[in-house]
């Protein structure tokens, strides 16, 4: 008969998931910065741009208390550093979402 040697593999995992996440680099804390364009004329767009040294993460806009209108641009710019917003005959407010390293 010949006998066989179990190891402690629970033990051996762990050991290997501890020397993995040790070796995780540091990541820089963003901070987010929200933007507000000016209130745009009734059916033009309102802009919101991130300011230097952050970058666009995100946006949205705002439409003036009871107003049923339709929206009809809520997007970034084509070089991403920009919220725009339109809506077809109201005013609006756009916001960007920008964030930077600290």
């Amino acid at each position: 008969m010949h006998a066989r040697m179990i190891l402690p593999v629970g033990v051996l995992l762990t050991a290997a998931a501890l020397g993995v996440a040790a070796a995780v680099p540091a990541v820089a804390a963003e901070t987010a910065v929200v933007v507000q364009g000016a209130v745009s004329a009734p059916g033009s767009p309102s802009q919101a741009t991130c300011p230097s040294g952050t970058h666009l993460t995100g946006g949205g806009y705002q439409l003036p208390a009871g107003t049923h209108d339709t929206v009809t641009y809520n997007g970034p710019s084509r070089d991403a550093t920009s919220w725009y917003a339109q809506a077809d005959h109201t005013a609006v407010q756009a916001f960007a979402v920008c964030e930077t390293e600290d």
